[in-house]
C-alpha cells in the first residue's frame, strides 16, 4: 500500500508540474504584438565591410560542445583540452565553446576569449548562442513555443545589451518557421551554415522582412574524433584578436560564413592542406552604388542575391564580381562557390535611412498580457471560494 501511495504521489507531482508549466507558457506568459515588417528602405546603403583590412581575416568557431554534467549531454566525447588542440592544429584564432547552459572558461587566458553558452533545454531545440554572457539564464518553455514565447526569451537574453545573440540550427526539430523569422526581432545573427546543413532560405526570409541580422557559421561538433565533425563550417571575422573587436565585427556584419566541402578528405592532414588553399577575400567595396568583390584566385561562381532570395546576377570562373545596386533592390548578399565546392556566405549590403539600421520592434502587449493573467487569477479565486464554501 505504501508503494502504491508513493507511485500515486509521484505521478501527481508530474501532473502538477506539467500543469504549472502549461499555465506559465500559454496563460500568464507575456503576449506580443508583431507589426507587419517591411523590406529595407532608404537612400543610404549599409556596407558591413566598409574599411575592412584584408590582412585581418581570423578563422573562428563559436558553436561546439564539450563533456558536461557527467557526460549526460551530447558532447561528452570532447574534452576542453582536446577541442583546444584540435582547432589550433587547423590554425583557428577564435575558439568559442558553447556548452549547454554552462559557460566554459577554459580559453579565458586569451585576449580573444568570449564567454558564451548555448541556451535552451526543451525538446524542440529553440536554442540560442549567447555570446559575451555574464551569467546563464534558465528561462525556457517546455512545450512547442508560440511566437510570443520565442520573442520573450530573446528579449530576456538581450536584457544585457552587451550580449550578441545568434539563432543556431533553425530547422532542427522544426524549432522555427519561415513565419517566425518574418516577425522575430532583437537578435543579432543567424547560423547560415551548421555542420553539413545550410539555411540560406531562412536567411533570405529574414532579410526580405527588413531585419538587419548577420551571418554565423559553425561546426556544432559533438565528437571531434570523427573525421566528418570538425571544420565543416566556420567564421572568417575581420578583426583584431581581442574580445571587443571580435564582438563588434560579428554584430555589425564584418564577417563571412564558410561551409567547407569536407567530403573528399579522409584525414585531418588532408583537411588542413585543403583549408590552406581556399581563396582569400581581398575586397568587398561599394563604389558609386556598385558592389565589388575580389578574391586572390579564381572561383567557380559569384552570385548576387536580392529580395526574396532571387539571384540578380552571377559570374562564373572569375576572381572578381560586381553588381550595380538598382533602385528596386532592398538588399544584395553574395554567395561564392569555390572550385572545390566550398561556399562563402557574405553579409548583405542593404538600404537604410543613414541613422538606424532598423525601426522594427515587436511590442509587448500589456493589455492582452494582463487580461489573460487577470482572467486566470479570477478563475483561481472562484475555484478557491467554491471549495472553501463546500467545507
Amino acid at each position: 500500500m505504501r508503494i502504491l501511495k508513493i507511485i500515486i504521489y509521484f505521478f501527481l507531482g508530474i501532473f502538477i508540474f506539467i500543469l504549472l508549466a502549461f499555465i506559465a507558457q500559454f496563460v500568464i506568459n507575456a503576449k506580443y504584438t508583431f507589426p507587419e515588417p517591411h523590406p529595407f528602405k532608404g537612400e543610404f546603403l549599409y556596407n558591413p565591410y566598409k574599411g575592412m583590412d584584408s590582412t585581418k581575416w581570423q578563422m573562428g568557431n563559436l558553436h561546439v560542445h564539450t563533456r558536461l554534467y557527467f557526460g549526460t549531454t551530447n558532447g561528452r566525447a570532447n574534452s576542453s583540452e582536446y577541442l583546444d588542440s584540435f582547432y589550433k592544429y587547423f590554425d583557428y584564432k577564435i575558439i568559442g565553446i558553447s556548452d549547454y547552459q554552462s559557460i566554459n572558461n577554459f580559453e579565458s587566458r586569451n585576449k580573444w576569449f568570449i564567454p558564451e553558452y548555448e541556451h535552451g533545454y526543451q525538446y524542440y531545440k529553440n536554442h540560442h548562442i549567447v555570446l559575451n554572457a555574464k551569467k546563464v539564464s534558465w528561462l525556457d518553455y517546455f512545450f512547442r513555443q508560440t511566437l510570443s514565447n520565442k520573442q520573450y526569451i530573446i528579449d530576456q537574453l538581450k536584457k544585457d545589451t552587451s550580449v550578441v545573440l545568434a539563432i543556431p540550427h533553425p530547422v532542427l526539430r522544426q524549432a522555427l518557421s519561415y513565419n517566425d523569422f518574418k516577425f522575430l526581432g532583437n537578435y543579432n545573427c543567424l547560423e547560415i551554415a551548421n555542420n553539413q546543413r545550410q539555411f540560406s532560405a531562412y536567411y533570405d526570409t529574414i532579410l526580405s522582412a527588413g531585419h538587419p541580422v548577420f551571418i554565423m557559421a559553425d561546426d556544432d561538433a559533438h565528437d571531434l574524433r570523427k573525421i566528418d565533425e570538425g571544420c565543416h563550417s566556420f567564421n572568417l571575422v575581420n578583426t583584431d584578436l581581442v574580445k571587443d573587436s571580435i564582438l563588434h565585427a560579428i554584430k555589425t556584419g564584418r564577417s563571412v560564413g564558410v561551409n567547407f566541402n569536407i567530403s573528399p578528405y579522409k584525414t585531418n592532414e588532408e583537411k588542413k592542406a585543403a583549408l590552406q588553399k581556399l581563396p582569400e577575400i581581398k575586397k568587398v567595396s561599394l563604389e558609386n552604388k556598385t558592389l565589388n568583390v575580389r578574391l586572390n584566385k579564381r572561383v567557380s561562381s559569384i552570385n548576387f542575391i536580392g529580395q526574396n532570395g532571387v539571384v540578380k546576377k552571377f559570374t562564373n570562373n572569375s576572381d572578381t564580381g560586381s553588381y550595380f545596386f538598382a533602385k528596386e533592390d532592398t538588399y544584395i548578399r553574395t554567395e561564392i562557390k569555390c572550385v572545390d565546392g566550398t561556399m562563402y556566405f557574405l553579409n548583405p549590403v542593404f538600404r537604410y535611412d543613414g541613422v538606424r539600421l532598423t525601426y522594427y520592434t515587436p511590442i509587448f502587449n500589456a493589455l492582452k498580457t494582463w487580461t489573460w493573467r487577470s482572467v486566470f487569477i479570477v478563475l483561481v479565486l472562484i475555484v478557491f471560494f467554491i471549495r472553501k464554501n463546500k467545507k
